[in-house]
């Protein structure tokens, strides 16, 4: 039993509500303007996510660490043929599926409570998404081989910046609550990229994060 999985799990099953908001807008006004100050990259990178998937008619998507499914629900929208969203987060799922249901998107968009590295499966992707994750996991190296591996074309990943002013609190505020969380340098991203097999294509500065294209 991995105990850094299980706090983290333990963490987004507890707050799925509060993080599907962050998406939705559905929080007060001055939540909303905290979010549009301190939060704007997570809309960035959703943005520049979808805009790398494209174009996606006949493409199937992997969204590792999908959450409530806000990513897949737009790439669905926007033509792919097969979207699958996994999370280990049981209540995240549950919220998916919901939505997917009530959007009418279910046939095409699926999702299931998966634990991403030691999930076991021959089918292989256009394209994989592990938009959020990597700030939880411990053993990036292993789990970018991992992708590497579900990926017959792209990877679209994001990795939260060492050595920002913001990365010390935010350890603080998700160690009190149990949750781990790791940050990167540019150094060691693009070393663990080549360790994998990928081909970096771009990596860029978005807020506090890192945005990388990878093949």
């Amino acid at each position: 039993m991995n105990s850094d999985l299980d706090q983290v799990r333990h963490h987004f099953d507890r707050t799925a509500a509060e993080f599907d908001a962050i998406y939705s807008g559905r929080k007060s006004a001055l939540a909303r303007l905290l979010d549009r100050l301190l939060r704007w990259d997570m809309q960035e990178r959703m943005r520049l996510s979808l805009e790398a998937c494209q174009p996606l008619d006949g493409k199937s998507i992997l969204d590792a660490g999908c959450g409530t499914g806000r990513y897949c629900f737009a790439l669905t929208r926007m033509g792919a043929t097969q979207v699958l969203g996994i999370d280990f987060a049981p209540t995240m799922i549950q919220r998916a599926q919901e939505m997917a249901a009530a959007e009418g998107l279910a046939d095409r968009c699926t999702f299931d409570c998966i634990e991403i590295e030691t999930w076991e499966t021959p089918e292989t992707f256009d394209c994989v998404l592990a938009v959020g994750l990597f700030d939880y996991i411990k053993d990036d190296r292993k789990l970018l081989t991992r992708l590497r591996h579900l990926t017959r074309g792209r990877l679209i990943a994001t990795f939260p910046r060492a050595n920002t002013w913001r990365a010390p609190l935010r350890k603080l505020r998700l160690g009190l609550s149990g949750c781990p969380v790791y940050f990167y340098t540019e150094k060691r991203i693009r070393d663990h990229l080549l360790i994998a097999g990928f081909l970096l294509e771009s990596i860029r500065k978005v807020g506090k994060l890192y945005f990388i294209e990878a093949r």
